[in-house]
């Protein structure tokens, strides 16, 4: 061969190599690449514990993040990291009162996690995440301190679903709603006050007396109408809930449908919600309180519609969105995606 065919095949192959090593970078970058409008929620809890009180948070999540234009993939703790959900731009993670069994972050993406919810947190775990959203006013307060972004983000209602709805036949005078799956400081109080209370939820019967229980489940589609004709719902927030000024769900849910109610002490409560949930901190305190209300309704309804419109306005699903993309938004041009 040649010198000046050397030459012609060292060129060509130099070429090819060229052009290879291009194909690689650039399938390599492909394969990481991301979408900002594609959001992965991805739920700290098994799919099947998705029942009352908590799942329907979830999915009203999911359809308000899809009315403001993302394409949401949803992945529970049983699959948390879906093929589908690879490239998605903005992960949210919904943390509970556990830590995530495996927790994964995309370098090329948003990672934000909301903690509505905790027993223990590690710094190793808030410093995988870009941003921590949290419905603890306290622990929002620590975090910005630490230098971590933050957002303040207090749980939400849907009013799709939580709007007033009275129904005679629905009408009882102390009404709760929820699993006994924790100390319940309200149920022990009012069973301590010898209130007539009436529970539907899961894991109750054989813990309590059977005459309290009414029911395991209400559905979705019933709760709103359970706790606009309740003459006083009875709202549990846990004492850890309490300490670190955690308002529950529930709460947002109760005000939304003009549901008049009492609940343990809690200073977030108050904060957000002035004096239209009348609160306690002992049985003694419960039975004044539902003795003062019982018999009157008009008081009854004063305190439900302060609280119906602070709900509706400021707490319902699509403004927590909207504050929640604040924050990705931020994060979005300091990583620069």
């Amino acid at each position: 061969m040649s010198d000046k065919t050397m030459k012609i095949v060292l060129s060509v192959l130099t070429s090819i190599l060229l052009v290879l090593i291009v194909c690689l970078f650039v399938f390599k970058g492909g394969s990481n690449k991301t979408d900002l409008n594609k959001l992965a929620l991805r739920i700290g809890e098994l799919r099947q514990y998705r029942t009352m009180g908590r799942a329907d948070v979830n999915t009203y999540m999911e359809k308000a993040f899809s009315r403001v234009g993302y394409n949401v993939v949803t992945a529970t703790e049983d699959n948390l990291y879906p093929s589908l959900a690879d490239d998605s731009g903005v992960n949210f993670y919904v943390r509970g009162y556990s830590p995530f069994n495996e927790l994964k972050t995309n370098k090329n993406a948003v990672n934000v996690v909301y903690i509505r919810d905790f027993e223990t947190l590690y710094p190793e775990e808030l410093d995988a995440y870009d941003g921590i959203a949290t419905s603890s006013h306290d622990f929002y307060n620590y975090v910005i301190g630490a230098g971590y972004a933050a957002l303040y983000l207090p749980e939400f209602t849907d009013p799709s679903v939580f709007y007033p709805s009275v129904k005679p036949e629905l009408e009882r005078n102390l009404l709760f709603v929820g699993d006994n799956n924790r100390h319940s400081p309200a149920i022990a109080m009012a069973l301590e006050a010898e209130l007539p209370l009436e529970i539907y939820g899961r894991f109750w019967q054989g813990m309590i007396d059977d005459e309290f229980v009414k029911g395991e489940y209400i559905h979705d589609n019933d709760l709103n109408s359970y706790f606009s004709s309740a003459k006083i719902n009875l709202v549990n927030v846990a004492t850890h809930e309490s300490e670190i000024g955690i308002i529950p769900s529930r709460v947002f849910d109760i005000a939304a449908s003009k549901g008049f109610m009492l609940a343990p002490y809690n200073k977030e409560i108050e904060a957000v919600f002035g004096d239209s949930i009348p609160m306690y901190k002992d049985a003694k305190e419960l039975k004044a309180l539902y003795n003062e209300y019982i018999n009157n309704p008009e008081l009854r309804a004063q305190k439900a519609e302060k609280a119906y419109r602070i709900a509706v306005a400021e707490y319902n699903v699509d403004a927590f969105v909207q504050r929640l993309n604040g924050l990705v938004d931020f994060l979005i041009k300091e990583k620069k995606l």
